[in-house]
């Protein structure tokens, strides 16, 4: 296993920048390689692909990804910027953002990205649940109460709700190890079969989730 994982950063390293290479195929070897759990590896090979084709979020989203699995949170939170930037229509994005920014107690920032997840995919408790634990680290209890209250009114079998409500009322704020330790739906990986910038290597101005089939 070990000569199969120092193959891939070979082939990594290996290609030049400008060359005209599969990089559809290291981006699969990159993900298999997450699957195993060899995200050291995985994430040296999404960072070789970002180096090479810095407008393709993918790359990014994949390389924060490994990194907040090897709890490099900083680390996870600069490469989820650089994915929002060129790609701010995909609420799983910010929800990956908004995670390493409350490892990184940086409530507010995790409360932002939430209400822009809301904004794609308003149906989605978990970032509505989410986004009141931030607000409440944040500091602001009466903010917190009211979108507990929101949310125990829609879910009323919400148990996290039920237990952060009860937090709020006893005037209790969690321990920072009791954040949510992953994403609201769990990690998202994008599709391979086209590259984002493949064919347009500007920040996209449309939200692809709302285009018809």
């Amino acid at each position: 296993m070990r000569r199969w994982m120092t193959a891939v950063l070979w082939l990594a390293a290996a290609l030049p920048l400008s060359a005209q290479y599969n990089v559809k195929r290291l981006m699969e070897e990159g993900r298999r390689q997450f699957d195993m759990g060899y995200y050291v590896v995985a994430m040296q090979v999404f960072e070789r692909i970002a180096a090479m084709k810095p407008h393709q979020y993918e790359a990014w989203y994949l390389s924060a990804l490994c990194k907040y699995r090897l709890e490099d949170f900083k680390g996870a939170a600069e490469d989820g910027s650089r994915a929002l930037a060129l790609q701010p229509y995909i609420p799983d994005l910010f929800d990956l953002h908004a995670m390493a920014s409350m490892r990184l107690e940086r409530y507010d920032s995790a409360a932002i990205d939430y209400t822009r997840a809301l904004e794609i995919d308003a149906a989605n408790r978990d970032y509505w649940y989410n986004r009141a634990y931030a607000i409440y680290m944040g500091g602001d209890s009466v903010v917190a109460r009211q979108q507990i209250d929101y949310i125990l009114r829609r879910w009323p079998e919400f148990q996290q709700a039920q237990w952060l409500r009860s937090m709020i009322d006893r005037g209790v704020r969690p321990a920072p190890s009791k954040a949510p330790s992953v994403p609201a739906k769990g990690f998202w990986l994008p599709t391979l079969p086209k590259l984002s910038d493949e064919t347009d290597h500007q920040p996209k101005t449309h939200n692809p989730l709302m285009q018809k089939k």
